[in-house]
């Protein structure tokens, strides 16, 4: 009979991090999408006809769809970092999460007011909650060990003569 080990999850951080970076991977195809393809739909829609987008001011196109690029390129690299969980990959994909969703959450924090209370609670948590599992796969991530995609530690790395 197999003994449990408690420790288990900390000595070895790899399905949290899959998970962290999958799910914020998912998050960022959830907006990316819609926002690269259908810019003003997203703009008059999201979420769900809230209008959150539109409360943050006029609609720009260019902007849109220039954010919707920015969302698909860090779902590439976090999806990767799922895929693939080699510390230095999911340390620079959890690091550009958080990079990126900080000063989003911090503005839409500064303007609250421009939704319904109900709205700008929910708006917020879920800004919250992407820094918050972004910062969670970046600790994480330093748990694992150092090395490449062929799981070669950084000592095992035959070094290049010049």
């Amino acid at each position: 009979m197999p003994t449990h080990d408690a420790e288990a999850p900390r000595k070895n951080p790899t399905r949290w991090i899959r998970i962290g970076s999958a799910s914020l991977a998912a998050q960022m195809l959830a907006l990316g999408v819609p926002a690269a393809v259908a810019p003003r739909w997203f703009f008059d829609w999201f979420p769900f006809g809230g209008g959150w987008v539109a409360a943050g001011g006029p609609y720009n196109e260019h902007l849109l769809s220039d954010l919707g690029y920015a969302y698909l390129a860090l779902a590439v690299v976090l999806g990767w970092a799922a895929a693939r969980p080699v510390r230095e990959l999911c340390l620079a994909a959890a690091a550009a999460s958080v990079v990126a969703n900080t000063p989003h959450l911090l503005f839409h924090l500064a303007h609250a007011g421009a939704l319904p209370t109900v709205d700008s609670v929910a708006e917020n948590a879920l800004l919250a909650l992407t820094v918050v599992v972004g910062l969670a796969v970046f600790f994480a991530a330093y748990r694992l060990p150092a090395g490449n995609a062929a799981g070669q530690t950084t000592t095992d790395v035959p070094r290049e003569r010049p």
